[in-house]
């Protein structure tokens, strides 16, 4: 990591500070796609001294996986959907700790 400039930062208005934290993050993006651009341009070179390509090597990212249909569904917002699986939604630890049934939300 590089040294610290020392950048006396109490010397920017509110404004200033929020402008340069944008520009900052303009340019962390801008270097991770150029060294991401970076990467796969190696990747390319390296699957092509043996004739393939990457996505031959790696496969699709995706295949094999199963989507899972959802087992319960918000009454009031059909939008609201959760699986059973993993973390509980923020919807559904309301609708339990209001003294709501989850069985109420199953999808028939």
């Amino acid at each position: 990591m590089a040294k610290s400039n020392s950048i006396d930062l109490s010397k920017f208005s509110i404004e200033e500070l929020q402008a340069l934290a944008r520009d900052i993050e303009t340019e962390v993006v801008t270097r991770r796609e150029a060294e991401r651009e970076r990467v796969l341009a190696q990747m390319r070179e390296l699957a092509a001294s043996i004739g393939t390509t990457p996505e031959e090597l790696l496969g699709p990212g995706d295949k094999g996986r199963v989507k899972v249909v959802p087992k319960y569904r918000h009454p009031d917002d059909p939008s609201l959907t959760w699986t059973g699986r993993g973390k509980r939604p923020t919807w559904v630890v309301e609708w339990v700790s209001s003294g709501r049934s989850l069985d109420e939300a199953a999808i028939e």
